[in-house]
């Protein structure tokens, strides 16, 4: 298992990659994880999480939303935006 900030240099590219990865599985539009509500964001940590969820089940709590350049540590799932309304 991944420990937290293992993947921090690659941490975007990683979660990037994780999302095409989940986006080619899908059938139709993503949904959030915890409600009916189409997603907005997906959720990433390796190993850990990689779900689909709208924007009242993300959390500056739980989730980086876009990593800081150069913070060198990731132990929350990284959050990347599907659209450009929440970039």
């Amino acid at each position: 298992m991944a420990r937290p900030g293992e993947f921090a240099a690659g941490a975007p590219e990683h979660a990037e990659a994780a999302l095409r990865a989940a986006l080619a599985d899908l059938e139709g539009e993503p949904r959030c994880a915890e409600c009916p509500n189409e997603a907005d964001f997906f959720l990433y940590e390796p190993e850990r999480v990689a779900k689909f969820v709208c924007w009242e089940h993300v959390s500056p709590i739980s989730a980086v939303v876009e990593a800081a350049e150069g913070d060198g540590t990731v132990d929350r799932p990284l959050a990347v935006a599907l659209s450009e309304e929440f970039s």
